[in-house]
């Protein structure tokens, strides 16, 4: 694994520090990205290194995870000695292998009560993960259950620290998933909240305006 190297972290669970593969930082070389932020690799893809199973109580997590409560800490006590240890969690990785793991990363997301926002992502993941596999009607049924958990995260939005992302970055992110689902009523609503809102940064507004418009020009709009 000449592109890969260990590297240690902490378990949220047990609390003991677990190894899991990652890609070194001079093998990371960008292709492209997609309408929705995905980063296509020429090398290794970093994707499929970012669920982790612990190597001493079998916990996989997601280094986004933040701290347990002590109540979900009990259901993950009865939990976790049912979950299969992966081998291929700390050695190189395939596409449907990284599928495998996000869907336990998820699973586990749902159980411990991560943040909405947290869930969300993994879903997205879950989509791209999919689309490698050039499975559409997977890619877009996850995208359609990740869209509607980012909808509900604006409608109970309070501040970028507690609900775990920027509020403009939120509105593209809802914006530009319509607009993979092609969903035009629904993208151009979204992104019309982005181009009149007054505290959307620049960036962001710039970013919606140049995906607004690749969306007409490629469905005719």
């Amino acid at each position: 694994m000449p592109d890969l190297y260990a590297k240690k972290c902490r378990c949220p669970y047990c609390l003991k520090e677990t190894e899991t593969q990652r890609v070194l930082s001079r093998h990371i070389r960008t292709d492209r990205t997609d309408f929705d932020g995905f980063i296509h690799y020429q090398g290794p893809n970093v994707y499929y290194y970012e669920p982790v199973q612990c190597h001493q109580c079998r916990f996989i997590f997601h280094e986004s995870f933040e701290k347990l409560r002590p109540d979900v800490r009990d259901t993950l006590a009865e939990l976790l000695p049912q979950l299969p240890v992966l081998s291929f969690a700390a050695t190189e990785r395939s596409t449907k292998q990284a599928l495998h793991l996000y869907k336990l990363c998820l699973y586990m997301a749902q159980v411990t009560l991560q943040k909405d926002s947290i869930q969300a992502m993994l879903g997205i993941r879950i989509s791209w993960m999919y689309r490698l596999l050039e499975n559409s009607e997977q890619e877009l049924i996850w995208i359609g259950r990740s869209v509607k958990k980012y909808e509900i995260l604006y409608l109970e939005y309070t501040d970028a620290v507690r609900t775990g992302i920027p509020h403009d970055v939120l509105l593209l992110r809802i914006s530009d998933l319509y607009a993979i689902l092609g969903d035009t009523e629904k993208a151009k609503q979204w992104y019309s909240v982005i181009f009149q809102s007054k505290t959307v940064s620049e960036r962001i507004k710039k970013d919606a305006r140049n995906h607004w418009e690749l969306y007409r020009e490629n469905h005719a709009i």
